[in-house]
């Protein structure tokens, strides 16, 4: 299944050892100045408010990252989202609730993530990666970036907010609660927006619950009478939220 939330046990062995020298150094660093080698592989869709453009670019240890940018066709800089998908899945999964988003006048993109890997290390670097491409860009705002994670795309946003502080706004939807992820939450500055099912039979409730507990300040937390899915309630609260925090119309 395209959205299982996938967390094995290498998964979090390997990074909760991360997890615990982070104090010491940042397991998640890179080199932010080896070249993003981004090449523009033409239009995938287009309508008269937004274009979808299907790119790539350098990820973690050279690897390549596949990528849609969904760019407003009104004039200026904007606000941009970053949006992960969950285990199994790519750069296909959230392309509808990026172009919805871009509707309201954010540049956004998806990316697609390594499915086998042991740790959460080349989730995040590619995930940075990602936010370098897009603040690279003339046409987005660098003061105003949000993220949004479904299932361990979740766990990668909580990750990455605590480590990164570029987002401004960061929407976790069906997060499970791992050691890393609770960790690095607990030292993020960004907005935080959680979503859960109340009938999610992927991602425990006990998991669900301890990583909304421990997010610093006071986030918005909701809960939805459905399964481990991003189901139109949802994708509507989310949205309307990163408008706000973002300042979008």
């Amino acid at each position: 299944m395209r959205f299982l939330c996938w967390c094995s046990a290498a998964l979090v062995l390997a990074s909760c050892g991360g997890a615990h020298r982070a104090a010491a150094r940042d397991p998640f660093a890179y080199n932010r100045s080896a070249p993003l080698a981004v090449t523009d592989d033409g239009v995938y869709a287009a309508s008269p408010w937004a274009t979808i453009r299907s790119i790539s670019f350098a990820g973690v240890d050279g690897s390549r990252v596949a990528a849609y940018v969904v760019v407003p066709r009104t004039p200026g800089r904007h606000p941009a989202v970053l949006f992960l998908h969950g285990s199994g899945g790519d750069r296909r999964d959230l392309i509808f609730e990026a172009a919805l988003l871009a509707k309201r006048g954010a540049v956004t993109m998806t990316i697609s993530q390594p499915n086998n890997a042991v740790t959460y290390r080349p989730l995040i670097v590619n995930a940075r990666r990602a936010l370098d491409v897009l603040d690279a860009r003339s046409d987005v705002d660098p003061k105003q970036i949000g993220v949004v994670g479904f299932s361990l795309g979740a766990q990668t946003v909580a990750i990455l907010v605590g480590d990164d502080p570029r987002p401004k706004a960061a929407g976790i939807i069906g997060g499970r609660g791992t050691a890393v992820a609770l960790y690095w939450i607990r030292r993020t500055h960004a907005a935080l927006f959680f979503q859960a099912g109340t009938h999610d039979v992927v991602v425990p409730h006990a998991q669900l619950l301890a990583l909304e507990r421990a997010a610093p300040e006071h986030p918005r937390v909701r809960w939805y009478n459905a399964g481990h899915v991003v189901n139109a309630a949802i994708r509507r609260d989310q949205l309307a939220w990163q408008a706000t925090e973002l300042g979008l119309r």
